[in-house]
This record gives structure tokens, C-alpha cells and sequence, in this order.
């Protein structure tokens, strides 16, 4: 364990950002990242499905990066995430006593399906209380796809109730009628939420760090499990091939086989019809690519999150999508 800092000292500022699949949260991410300046920054990146795919699509960091993967951070990873969070701690120590820059904030992204109550206890509740603060909870909202019963989620309510800035994201897909109505049904969620619109994570930074909004006036105590996966019945569906994708095959599958329970796709492809490395990314009915050159040997990483599905069953329609 850590040596614990004098009442006074310094602590580094945390920022969780959290919010339902698809919701925007790396790219929100990425948007930071980019205009932090001269400050330095440790990121943490918790993805719920056995393939890392969002610390492929942040492009602005490199050592500073931490990887969770292969499980939901709040319920089911959390020792893993600690034990990662006290190596970057030593490191930064170690570096701040040898007279070199350390670390100005943290970022923690959670996946789409996660509680972010059972976090706020291991801030509060372990040793990490001596050495960080929760500066602030982000939530990113999707501002298009949000309903009234927002996806029928125990995890995405939380996300709204504990968030300290809700972020609607994707604000310019939907006219001020929805917006109003978005809005509504947040405040009616949490009262008196603070709510600030966005495009493509697009934010102000004074708006979102070093805010000081987090109150630590909570019970202490170990964090609690949580049933919210089973509740909830997310699935996260990994596919891998060496081989590429047939592009029309592919769109067929996404048009016309793809379950509607599937509210989240993400992953880096590999089309027979291209020689560039393509970064997909689907929200609902939604879907873009972006392409860039290959770093490495191509291939074919997808994740599919929903609820419910049947995994032998995608998997199968995934790999008709492959070229002979």
C-alpha cells in the first residue's frame, strides 16, 4: 500500500466519465485529451467485453494509457482496477521525487454498462482517498437516442442520478423540441441537474475539470456488489478473424440480420475491397467508419454489447461476412 500523504497534501483530481453505450464518452475523451496543453494526464479506460477497442480509437495517448478490459469496472474488475491505480500512483510518485513532471489529473472511462455508485465508494472507502479527489462525475447523454425509459437500464439511470455535469451529446441531431423534451425528463431524474449541450464531445474544458462539483459527503464503508449486469442482461459478443470482411456482405448483415437488442458495435476492420484499417462504430441504428493506414498485420477485431443475445448466433453471421 501507499505511504499516506500529510492532511494537506495535494491530491490528484479524478475525473469519471460515465454514460449508457454509445453515449459518446471517447470521444468526449479524445476532445480532453487533445487540449490539455502543457498539463499531463493518466487515463484509465474500462471496457466491458474480452478485445480492447476504445484505447484503439483514443489517439492522443500512449504510455499514460490503462487498459481494463474483459469485464464491467463497478462489479466485476474493481480489485484489477485498483491494483492498476496504486501502480500508477507509485509511478507518479517515483517520478515527482526524481524532480520530473507528474501528473495533473486523472481520467477514468467507464464502459456503457456500468454503475458508477460502487466507484464513488472505492474513492471514498480505500486508501485512494489519502491520494486522489473525485473532482466531478461527467455523464454523456445521448441526446437522439435517450428515452423516457432509457433503455430499460438500472446502470444508465445511476449514471444520470450520480452524475455531477450531465453532457447531451449529439445535440445537432435533434430539433429544440427534443431537446426540451431530453432535458425534461433528465431534470425530473435527478432535480436540479446541471446539463450542458455538445456535438461530437465537443466542450469547453473550464466547464468540465477542476470544477470541484463531487461531494464526498457519502457513507463510508466497502463498496457494495451489484446485480446490475444480470438485472440488466448485457451481453458482450468478441469476434476476431485473420481474415478481412466482403464490404457488401457485411452491409447486408447490418442492414437486414443485425438483433435490434445489439445497442452498441465497435471495432477496428479489415475489408477485402480496401487496404486501409477501418474504425467502426455503431449507437443504435447508427453507424460510421473512419479509416486510417494499418500500424500492424491486419485483421478483424469487433465487439457487439446488447441485451440478451445469443453469442454462438451473431458470431456465426459475423464469420458469413468474412471473404472466401
Amino acid at each position: 500500500m501507499l505511504p499516506i500523504p500529510g492532511l494537506f497534501e495535494y491530491r490528484l483530481p479524478v475525473t469519471l466519465i460515465t454514460g449508457f453505450l454509445g453515449s459518446g464518452k471517447t470521444t468526449l475523451l479524445n476532445h480532453l485529451m487533445r487540449n490539455l496543453g502543457d498539463r499531463r494526464a493518466a487515463v484509465f479506460v474500462n471496457e466491458f467485453g474480452a478485445i480492447d477497442i476504445d484505447s484503439q480509437i483514443l489517439v492522443t495517448v500512449d504510455e499514460d494509457l490503462v487498459a481494463l478490459s474483459n469485464g464491467c469496472i463497478c462489479c466485476q474488475i474493481r480489485d484489477d482496477f485498483l491494483m492498476a491505480f496504486r501502480r500508477v500512483l507509485a509511478y507518479n510518485q517515483m517520478q515527482t521525487s526524481a524532480g520530473k513532471k507528474g501528473l495533473d489529473a486523472i481520467f477514468l472511462e467507464t464502459s456503457g454498462v456500468a454503475d458508477p455508485y460502487p466507484l464513488m465508494l472505492t474513492f471514498r472507502a480505500t486508501e485512494l482517498f489519502s491520494l486522489t479527489r473525485l473532482d466531478a462525475i461527467l455523464t454523456v447523454v445521448d441526446a437522439e437516442a435517450f428515452t423516457a425509459e432509457h433503455f430499460q437500464s438500472q446502470a444508465a439511470l445511476a449514471q444520470i442520478q450520480h452524475g455531477d455535469i450531465i453532457l447531451l451529446n449529439k445535440t445537432d441531431l435533434v430539433d429544440q423540441e427534443q431537446l426540451r423534451s431530453v432535458e425534461t425528463e433528465i431534470q425530473r431524474l435527478k432535480p436540479q441537474a446541471k446539463m450542458l449541450p455538445m456535438t461530437y464531445g465537443q466542450v469547453p474544458l473550464s466547464s468540465v475539470l477542476d470544477v470541484d462539483l463531487y461531494s464526498e459527503e457519502m457513507a463510508a464503508g466497502p463498496p457494495s456488489e451489484t446485480q446490475h449486469l444480470k438485472d440488466d442482461g448485457f451481453v458482450a459478443v468478441p469476434f476476431e478473424s485473420d481474415r478481412p470482411f466482403n464490404l457488401r456482405k457485411f452491409q447486408q448483415f447490418l442492414d437486414y440480420q443485425l438483433p435490434s437488442e445489439v445497442f452498441r458495435a465497435k471495432g477496428v476492420l479489415w475489408f477485402d475491397e480496401s487496404p486501409r484499417r477501418h474504425l467502426f462504430q455503431l449507437s443504435g441504428k447508427r453507424s460510421q467508419l473512419q479509416d486510417e493506414s494499418w500500424l500492424d498485420s491486419p485483421k478483424n477485431q469487433l465487439v457487439c454489447i446488447g441485451r440478451n443475445l445469443d453469442s454462438e448466433q451473431l458470431q456465426h453471421q459475423l464469420h458469413q461476412c468474412l471473404a472466401p
